[in-house]
């Protein structure tokens, strides 16, 4: 059986637009009987959460939402390491912008450093929304050594944001176009241990980010063949969306959830679950049977 996960980037950056596509999708999730883990950044661009965000995010916690570090202040996409793919088939101007900005960048990649970064939101999200983070997401999936090391020393045992696929970003204009599935073999297609010991959940795909709504049923049907692959190598399946991206095509990200729900029925036996609720019930860790590529070069 293979439990999927509905993981939801970004929430807390923005105003009132994503404030409602994240209630709005909070409440069709729940009109499915399923719950979310909504990857939250705690001091948005240097800001507090605003009020809005705070109630939006309360609620859903007390809903039986997940909810979980999405780094600091998500002010760039070089947070917590350089610039990854497929960000940077995303947006492959962040290969140039790191090579300009290398210098004063490098100098924020130290264990002290980015654990100071990671217990200021440990610290908010213990303040303002009474939970103890177990799990992580780095911005934009720029990651560094050092950010796996201070993950360990303050007791974050979880992340997730490797890619098995990138196809959900061919549709942007400056790529391919094509939507026929291609998984990467860079790392395990299951969760894994990493540096540090830490376990790496990784992302399946994306079928929501904006634009992919003039494309709804190719995208429902890149889901439909992602999901009937994956549960024949992983107990565990994350799915990423974006608060920005559900905000674009509420009813296409809609149609997204239904397409996958419909697929794992008709392979019957597998189910929906957040992140923590895979960690405390310790089905996380047993499906880190794997050790990943020693693969970053910082």
């Amino acid at each position: 059986m293979t439990d999927f996960v509905w993981s939801i980037d970004d929430a807390g950056l923005g105003g009132e637009v994503l404030v409602e596509a994240t209630r709005r999708m909070a409440d069709f999730l729940e009109s499915r009987s399923l719950r979310a883990t909504w990857l939250v950044v705690p001091k948005p661009n240097g800001q507090p959460l605003s009020p809005d965000w705070l109630a939006v995010l309360r609620t859903a916690r007390d809903r039986g939402h997940d909810l979980q570090l999405h780094g600091l202040t998500h002010a760039d996409c070089f947070e917590f390491g350089p610039p990854a793919w497929p960000a940077i088939t995303i947006r492959p101007a962040f290969v140039e912008e790191f090579t300009q900005r290398r210098e004063e960048l490098m100098a924020r990649y130290t264990v002290a450093n980015l654990r100071a970064r990671i217990e200021e939101g440990m610290e908010i999200f213990r303040r303002e929304l009474e939970i103890e983070p177990i799990l992580f997401r780095a911005p934009c999936g720029a990651i560094s050594q050092a950010m796996f090391t201070a993950l360990a020393q303050v007791g974050i045992g979880y992340h997730s944001c490797q890619y098995i696929s990138g196809t959900g970003y061919n549709h942007l204009p400056h790529n391919s176009g094509d939507l026929t599935p291609v998984w990467s073999d860079a790392i395990p297609h299951r969760p894994f241990r990493w540096y540090a010991d830490v376990i790496e959940a990784p992302i399946l795909n994306e079928y929501t980010w904006r634009g992919s709504g003039l494309r709804s049923a190719e995208f429902s049907q890149l889901a439909r063949q992602d999901v009937a692959r994956i549960v024949q190598e992983s107990p565990v399946a994350v799915i990423l969306m974006h608060t920005h991206g559900i905000a674009d095509d509420f009813d296409h990200a809609c149609r997204m959830v239904d397409a996958v729900v419909a697929q794992t029925a008709s392979l019957g036996g597998h189910g929906f679950a957040t992140l923590a609720a895979l960690v405390h019930s310790g089905a996380l860790g047993a499906a880190a049977t794997l050790l990943g590529p020693q693969s970053l070069e910082i």
